[in-house]
């Protein structure tokens, strides 16, 4: 069969839109889909637009979706139908709302999808019935049909799943990271999280052989993220990949998602663990996304988050001493916060210089805790998915107003990106850095000859592939560590700055803004 897949983009500006980093779900089915012998093409739109005419002439058009992307990707869905293409999505969003996505769609993927878009393949040529496809849900006799849930796969099967492919995505030589998964599931149960709903909190890992070879592979393509929701579970697996990342010379720059108590031997005792953080540095990690969510303890409680603020702390130390930034992820919105708290939240984020932060709203994500109980309080503002991506109020919080919290929001990353902050940290970098940067000059004459072409180049992120590109040929690795050293983090922050005031531009902010402040007439001081 002819197999296309979609990826669809978020409307309007996202936090995400710089990453060109695609999801793995996509790669890894094209991937066991090529494996079945059909002709598989992934159109990821953060990265390419989509061939059209390619789309209308496959035999089966597969897409993946957030709750944020879902009603792009039904839109994209309806022309398809229209020609009698068989459509089929997958994805968090639909596996619990599948009635919803079959509004719009023919099948519905829920769970885990690989096994489960081979055999829909298979059955759409007639080799299998509709109703042995174990989470698969459908039309049938005028009515949906949902078949029983697909148990998630055992730790054996995770080991032999192939690779994910992204040779298959159409522009994949834009991305400017590689995605490579270790592990699904976690162990953890955050109240808004719905990575365990999803995969559970069974953690299968692929064997330290197989992600080497995947490393192996991408060599020498760019900087590697691990996509694993939490990177660090089993520590004695972490190491192991680790040395043998390093005697076997595989160590590009990589980052990952990790825990503040990765960094405890002994979290008792608050112990580092110096033997994790030294392989880390030395196999090549330069940054952590942690997911600090919240510098107020009772926030920290209300959403079982397991950890407290000294394990934040201790942990941005602890990073931060073995040479790696921290990028720290924080959740705002909680029954427990309130504008005070958020503004204390970002004196904590400057006072303890984390490097870079992301302060988003706390969304409620179908399949969760969180989104039970407040559906059970009527607490939820709206149901179009769109608004579900973090940018937007979308629930009433217990202790502001829905525009109170936006505000309050958008105020702390406006004053944690501040341009002043920002060019002040660039010009320290270059006084304290001044006779290598002179003596870089001197000695790269290849360098000054570019740039101009790469200061132009940077200011479009689109093009940043190449700009990084440039960077690679004209460089020797430790040149381009150091300069990375000194100037990524002053230009994400002037990059975030430049984002936040994008998106408050857009039509449609300036639109949920204004809905925001009449839905509670409550007089509030200051605007956006």
């Amino acid at each position: 069969m002819k197999i296309r897949l979609i990826e669809p983009k978020p409307t309007g500006i996202n936090v995400f839109d710089r990453a060109l980093l695609p999801r793995l779900g996509l790669p890894l089915i094209g991937r066991v889909l090529a494996d079945a012998g059909h002709d598989v093409r992934i159109y990821v739109e953060q990265l390419a637009s989509i061939n059209w005419t390619d789309v209308l002439s496959a035999d089966l058009v597969g897409f993946s979706a957030t709750t944020a992307t879902a009603p792009v990707a039904y839109a994209l869905a309806a022309p398809l139908r229209q020609e009698k293409v068989p459509t089929v999505i997958g994805g968090s969003h639909v596996t619990f709302l599948p009635d919803e996505a079959l509004d719009h769609c023919d099948y519905v993927v829920r769970g885990e999808g690989q096994t489960t878009m081979v055999e829909l393949a298979a059955a759409l040529r007639g080799e299998l019935e509709l109703k042995t496809v174990l989470g698969l849900s459908y039309h049938a006799g005028g009515h949906n049909v949902h078949n029983p849930d697909r148990p998630p796969c055992s730790p054996e099967a995770f080991t032999a799943l192939p690779a994910p492919d992204l040779s298959l995505i159409v522009g994949h030589e834009r991305m400017t990271n590689i995605p490579i998964m270790t592990q699904w599931g976690c162990p953890f149960n955050c109240d808004f999280c719905s990575v365990v709903a999803m995969f559970g909190r069974r953690v299968r890992a692929r064997s330290v052989a197989a992600v080497l070879d995947e490393l192996e592979y991408y060599q020498d393509r760019g900087n590697v993220f691990f996509y694993d929701d939490n990177f660090v579970v089993d520590k004695r697996h972490t190491k192991e990949l680790l040395r043998r990342m390093i005697q076997q010379g595989v160590t590009p720059n990589w980052s990952a998602q990790v825990r503040a108590d990765a960094v405890y031997r002994d979290k008792r005792t608050r112990e580092w663990d110096t033997e994790l953080l030294q392989l880390m540095h030395d196999s090549g990690c330069r940054m952590v996304y942690c997911g600090f969510e919240s510098a107020n303890p009772k926030t920290l409680a209300l959403y079982n988050k397991q950890q407290n603020v000294t394990d934040i702390q201790d942990s941005i130390r602890a990073f931060h001493a073995y040479g790696i930034r921290v990028h720290g992820m924080f959740v705002l919105g909680s029954d427990a916060d309130d504008a005070e708290n958020i503004q204390l939240t970002v004196d904590f984020a400057i006072e303890n210089e984390i490097d870079t932060v992301q302060f988003l709203l706390l969304v409620p994500c179908p399949g969760t805790a969180f989104w039970d109980r407040l559906t059970a309080q009527g607490r939820i503002l709206n149901r179009d998915w769109s608004l579900f991506d973090g940018h937007h109020c979308v629930i009433q919080p217990a202790k502001m107003t829905p525009y109170e919290l936006q505000l309050a929001a958008h105020r702390a990353m406006a004053r944690f990106y501040s341009s002043r902050r920002a060019g002040r940290q660039i010009l320290v970098n270059i006084v304290r850095n001044l006779p290598f940067l002179l003596s870089l000059a001197w000695r790269e004459r290849r360098l000054r000859l570019q740039l101009p072409r790469m200061a132009l180049l940077s200011l479009w992120p689109a093009r940043w592939p190449d700009v990084r590109a440039t960077f690679v040929q004209t460089l020797s690795r430790e040149s381009r560590e150091r300069l990375t050293a000194m100037f990524a983090v002053p230009a994400l922050r002037l990059y975030a700055h430049r984002h936040l005031q994008q998106w408050l531009r857009q039509p449609h902010s300036r639109a949920y803004l204004e809905f925001l402040q009449r839905l509670f007439p409550k007089p509030v001081i200051g605007t956006l």
